[in-house]
């Protein structure tokens, strides 16, 4: 599924840069207290049994496709639901998107002020009732940048930093259709995560490229396309499942971000939870399982921008 984005100019990053400086002043005392507990939101894990590895193909890589559950409270949920019900309160239900995808949808995005102008990061200073939501996007962009974007990690780049895409908030009704895709490697870059709300469901990837390349020599990306990697050729066999409960947040990189599609199954669909040991053996003993009956479902998608010929 492709989504248009805006280029961003030199002078949009460098007021991005001087608004970070004038952002800290805007933080209000609990978005302090819940920037501080996130500070170790690097070290908190995700739980290997809510990706099933039993049908994945011998080459599939674990890391890159992972579950944490309730990173978000339900406070903050509650939020999210607010919010985006007061932004979609005037749009309707589509019944098909353009490239066929998604079926029963409808999406807005929702940005907060550091994805603005300095003009708005400002007007914000001194506001000490910062929502919630807010506090939860800047927390899990937060636990994205540790995770996937710090000095240790090779999407790092200290020259240009992050640049977050603002978020995007798809919400799927309950006789809703998300089909295999791969979301576009032309406006966003190396990751796909979400925020699941409203309801439980599986996320399934299946292998649609044979081979997994980083970076070229020059440094460009050079992942599968959507072209040639739109889950309606996928000839390869195997398949991963993710559960996602609500309040939790998947996030997709590397393998699983270009060379897998990912879909929703129906509601109804069985997942089941892997052993430690199996996560370990990816071995094929029974464990156990339930159905997921996936309602009403809200996923707040985050994606950083695209970064052509990032230094290595």
């Amino acid at each position: 599924m492709s989504i248009l984005y805006p280029s961003i100019t030199k002078e949009a990053l460098n007021v991005g840069k001087r608004c970070s400086a004038i952002r800290l002043t805007v933080i209000s005392s609990r978005a302090m207290a819940s920037f501080s507990a996130a500070a170790n939101h690097a070290s908190i894990q995700p739980d290997p049994s809510h990706v099933n590895l039993r049908h994945a193909p011998p080459s599939f890589d674990v890391t890159s496709a992972v579950v944490f559950p309730n990173f978000i409270t339900e406070e903050e949920g509650k939020s999210f639901i607010k919010e985006v019900s007061k932004r979609m309160k005037r749009r309707r239900f589509e019944q098909g998107h353009w490239d066929s995808v998604i079926v029963g949808y409808r999406e807005v995005e929702l940005t907060i002020p550091e994805d603005a102008s300095c003009e708005s990061a400002i007007s914000n200073a001194g506001v000490e009732d910062t929502p919630l939501f807010v506090e939860a996007i800047q927390r899990t962009r937060q636990h994205l940048e540790a995770r996937h974007f710090s000095s240790n990690n090779t999407f790092s780049s200290p020259e240009r930093g992050v640049k977050w895409i603002p978020c995007h908030v798809i919400d799927l009704k309950e006789e809703g259709r998300l089909d295999a895709h791969v979301d576009s490697v032309k406006f966003s870059g190396q990751i796909v995560a979400g925020l699941s709300l409203l309801s439980d469901s599986i996320m399934r990837l299946k292998p649609c490229s044979d081979e997994w390349k980083s970076e070229d020599d020059e440094g460009r990306n050079t992942h599968a396309s959507e072209q040639t990697c739109n889950g309606k050729d996928a000839v390869f066999q195997g398949h991963v499942d993710l559960y996602l409960p609500k309040r939790s947040l998947y996030i997709l990189s590397g393998m699983s971000r270009f060379s897998y599609t990912h879909e929703l199954l129906p509601s109804g669909s069985t997942f089941e939870f892997m052993a430690d040991s199996e996560v370990l053996s990816r071995g094929s003993s029974s464990g156990r399982s339930i159905n997921v009956d996936r309602s009403r479902r809200l996923s707040i998608i985050f994606r950083d921008e695209l970064r052509l010929n990032v230094p290595k």
